[in-house]
């Protein structure tokens, strides 16, 4: 791999056809107050010796000028891939803010069920990186990686469907929030927890998985809600009413739980239930603990290896060269 480490320096390169310019107005300048005095090539030989050197010091310094800024801008070649041991685990939340995980087949409701695993689990792994991540039609980061745990609770503790813009459930969405936000996290075994009812309104969810998994990323899955369903409350009425489709029947939302496994699995992720108590948190803990003992494959690091010497070498050899040549002396 090859890259510049400074590119800001080229803009001196435009530096270059200016003095080039400079140059041959002061020779034009030169030439025509002699062409006033009279001949111009016998007052020429008569002021001075001929110097037939002159044209190569420009070039020279104009040279020298160019493996100098080239030397600032600092060309770099390499970037290894290697295996390499991480003792941590980053680690993305992303809790499904869709109105259907307001249904009341959990008590008090899904949501607030959700709420209440994100705060156990936040507690029980304070020492990772948690990045926090709401999603229903589109998705949000709320919080990028940190170890302030606080404020993961606080943000998800208040979230809710009326705090996002765009209903509808996009679990590929968060996935692709997640992705983008992890790319430039190299070294770190990295894992997105999907929250949600699972009820997918497009299809193009395991692709994301799929591009997720090329990203070094494993996805747990946790479904929320019983699989006899819930009617949704309506958020928009102001009667405490549930939705209902274009027939006029209350609308019940199931969780989708074979679409959460097949998101799990894509990854060599896993589905995990909520209901499962302290049991998952320790399945959990031996999982990170496995993962981060075990050796990435094939993590990128920007060892880069600088080669800027070169040029200003070659930049100062060429000044002296400029210098030593010198105009004969009348």
């Amino acid at each position: 791999m090859f890259r510049f480490e400074e590119q800001n320096y080229f803009l001196l390169l435009l530096a270059l056809p200016l003095i080039y310019f400079l140059y041959k107005w002061s020779i034009r300048k030169s030439e025509q107050k002699l062409n006033k005095l009279g001949d111009y090539q016998i007052l020429k030989k008569q002021i001075s010796n001929p110097f037939k050197y002159q044209n190569y010091k420009i070039i020279l310094f104009l040279l020298a000028t160019t493996f100098s800024i080239l030397a600032l801008v600092n060309p770099q070649f390499g970037k290894r891939m290697e295996k390499v041991k991480s003792s941590n685990v980053d680690i993305f939340i992303a809790l499904d803010l869709s109105t259907s995980m307001l249904a009341e087949d959990i008590q008090p409701n899904r949501l607030q069920r959700a709420q209440l695993w994100i705060k156990q689990f936040t507690e029980r792994f304070s020492s990772e990186k948690i990045g926090l991540i709401t999603f229903a039609g589109n998705a949000y980061i709320q919080s990028p990686l940190t170890t302030d745990i606080a404020t993961i609770q606080l943000i998800s503790s208040m979230a809710s469907p009326k705090t996002i813009g765009t209903q509808g459930t996009s679990i590929a969405a968060a996935i692709e929030q997640a992705t983008k936000a992890m790319q430039e996290q190299d070294g770190n075994h990295k894992i997105l927890i999907i929250i949600t009812d699972g009820e997918d309104h497009e299809d193009n969810v395991i692709s994301e998985a799929n591009k997720a998994k090329a990203q070094g990323i494993s996805i747990i899955t946790v479904p929320i809600g019983k699989d006899e369903g819930a009617y949704i409350p309506d958020i928009m009425s102001t009667s405490n009413s549930y939705k209902i489709d274009k027939d006029g029947k209350f609308i019940v939302s199931k969780p989708n739980r074979k679409l959460l496994q097949e998101i799990a699995e894509s990854t060599q992720g896993e589905m995990i239930e909520i209901t499962s108590g302290d049991e998952v948190f320790e399945n959990l803990k031996k999982r990170f603990a496995l993962i981060s003992k075990q050796e990435t494959t094939m993590q990128s690091f920007n060892n880069y290896e600088s080669y800027f010497q070169y040029f200003l070498f070659l930049g100062i050899c060429l000044y002296i060269a400029e210098l030593l040549i010198q105009r004969p002396k009348t």
